[in-house]
């Protein structure tokens, strides 16, 4: 045996031999082959005996005393002295002469990880064996891996938290489909209960009212859930805008408890608001956009709030520094309800996410309407944060920032914001108006009779749908003729007289043409008064980017099924005006 190790010399090569001498050049060639080893040697598996060419510094430090004749009991040294007793066997069954042996007549080359005590601890290794071409040789070469293991590990943790995330969020929408499961069951058993019950009684008519109220009852629940869904789906692909209005904060407050006053007299609350430190109450914000915030957050304290109980809706405008062109606006909502748990109000703002068994409150919804607050708030560059004690109440805090609706800036905004934008909208989204007619065409000016000889073109592929639009105008007073698609309605708008149409309803996603194309078509006739036809968007798309879409293709208006009368009534009357 022949081994070198002298601690100085990391690049040892045995030279006693005849024909052992190297070149320069292939001392350089060996001594690139050898950098990423901490030692390397030549193993002699016939007669268990070895030849060391490098031993770095550390190494010989450590193993000093512990080399021995035969590669066998110097390999039972080391394990005895530096190996890492949870890796003891493995070391000591991969070096041993019968696994070496018995592995080289199967394979070329293996490798295996084990950890080593140094003077830093227990680290990593990789021990790499190559057997040789001819004869009973291996090369053996040790690597310190312990730092690319310390990446593994930590990109493995990081990957393992992410798996847990994923885990966890997967879990929550496991949750959700199951409680949106019963939720949406719930109304639609009884839409369709009392669809039977008014259909066996058909004879008894206040029986079959009370039924049709509640169907009204649960579809608009059913509505609400829907809407959720949407809201959240939109919040999380980025898709849902901010568009800044002049408004008066009083009349938002008005607003929001005028429709929540039916919930709040019917759970017996107090309702109370407080808008004291308002003194610029005209400001650029979404209207629709804070009443969605704050109908969320009511209606969440109305929910979780006992009869007889109290809620407190009240906004604070803050103090900014001088040359600020935002004021800053505090929205407290406050109830003396059950408040929320330790456990759950981290988890508040979660989508899918709600407390339920508690204060014998069955928990319904959708569990986004804190999320939808929460996403709603950040897109408007506002916080939103929450404290609650266990059956004294719950305070949510919002605070955003508005620009003041000086009357100098109003006209110029206003004045742009009305090219081709909304002119008027309601709080829901569910209608908005882009162009009015300032007078009645052929002369009619009275408010009564303005439906009398009015004929309405339906665009609609859907024959339930058709039906039921019809059969609502027609109840009106209009007369009414139908299209299955886009194409067919730009037709007939071409084949009949100038003015035959008053207006057209148009659906939106139809087949052979859709609504978009087709008013797109209309606008383009050479026909002046056919290409003016009024054309008010009838769908079921109820996102923004469809109403600004709806807007850009020439539409007057926009209405989002399913379509309530009342609304399509006022539309109507305003685009024919």
């Amino acid at each position: 045996m022949r081994k070198s190790t002298n601690p100085k010399d990391e690049h040892t090569i045995d030279r006693s031999e005849p024909g052992s001498a190297l070149s320069s050049r292939q001392r350089v060639i060996l001594d690139a082959l050898l950098r990423e080893y901490e030692a390397a040697l030549m193993l002699d598996l016939a007669h268990d005996s070895y030849e060391i060419f490098k031993l770095a510094e550390r190494f010989a430090r450590s193993l000093s005393g512990l080399f021995k004749d035969r590669f066998s009991a110097t390999m039972l040294d080391i394990a005895d002295n530096c190996i890492y007793s949870y890796d003891y066997d493995l070391f000591v069954s991969a070096v041993s002469l019968e696994s070496l042996k018995s592995r080289f007549e199967t394979e070329d080359f293996f490798s295996f990880v084990f950890r080593s005590i140094t003077s830093r601890g227990p680290e990593y290794f990789r021990m790499r064996m190559i057997k040789a071409k001819e004869g009973p040789m291996a090369f053996i070469g040790v690597s310190c891996i312990q730092d690319e293991m310390s990446r593994e590990l930590q990109q493995r943790r990081l990957f393992e938290g992410a798996l847990d995330r994923a885990r966890s969020a997967d879990s929550a929408k496991s949750t959700f489909l199951t409680n949106m499961s019963h939720d949406i069951r719930t109304p639609m058993n009884a839409i369709i209960g009392f669809t039977n019950i008014a259909s066996a009684h058909i004879e008894d008519r206040e029986r079959v009212e009370d039924a049709l109220e509640k169907i009204r009852t649960s579809s608009n629940h059913l509505l609400g859930l829907i809407n959720d869904v949407l809201d959240m789906s939109r919040i999380e692909s980025g898709r849902i805008t901010i568009n800044e209005k002049k408004c008066d904060l009083n009349d938002i407050v008005d607003k929001i408890r005028n429709m929540l006053q039916p919930q709040i007299i019917m759970k017996e609350l107090t309702f109370t608001v407080d808008t004291d430190n308002l003194t610029v109450s005209e400001v650029f914000c979404d209207e629709t956009r804070i009443t969605q915030i704050l109908i969320n957050l009511l209606s969440n304290a109305i929910k979780y709030t006992n009869p007889g109980g109290q809620i407190c809706l009240s906004i604070r405008q803050k103090s900014v520094g001088a040359g600020r062109r935002y004021c800053g606006y505090e929205f407290r909502v406050t109830d003396n309800g059950i408040g929320i748990s330790k456990e759950f109000i981290n988890r508040v703002f979660e989508p899918f996410e709600r407390e339920s068994g508690r204060g014998g409150i069955t928990s319904s919804g959708s569990g986004l309407g804190m999320s939808i607050a929460k996403g709603i708030v950040d897109m408007m560059g506002g916080t939103i944060r929450v404290e609650s004690e266990e059956n004294i109440g719950t305070q949510f805090i919002v605070d955003l920032e508005f620009r003041p609706a000086r009357e100098a800036e109003v006209a110029s905004i206003e004045e742009e914001e009305n090219k081709g934008q909304v002119l008027e909208q309601d709080s829901d989204g569910n209608m908005a108006i882009f162009r009015v007619e300032e007078s009645f065409p052929d002369g009619v000016k009275s408010e009564v009779g303005w439906i009398e000889g009015r004929r309405l073109l339906l665009v609609e592929d859907n024959p339930l749908n058709r039906e039921i639009a019809e059969e609502m105008l027609v109840e009106d007073g209009f007369k009414v003729e139908v299209a299955e698609n886009g194409r067919a309605a730009v037709q007939k708008i071409m084949n009949a007289d100038p003015g035959y149409y008053s207006a057209v309803l148009m659906d939106i996603q139809m087949p052979v043409m859709d609504g978009y194309e087709a008013t797109e078509r209309i606008r383009s006739l050479s026909d002046r008064s056919r290409a003016r036809i009024p054309v008010i968007a009838m769908t079921a798309n109820a996102f923004n980017e469809d109403r600004r879409k709806a807007a850009e293709c020439g539409m007057d208006a926009y209405i989002t099924k399913p379509v309530d009368v009342l609304t399509l009534r006022y539309v109507l009357r305003r685009v024919l005006r």
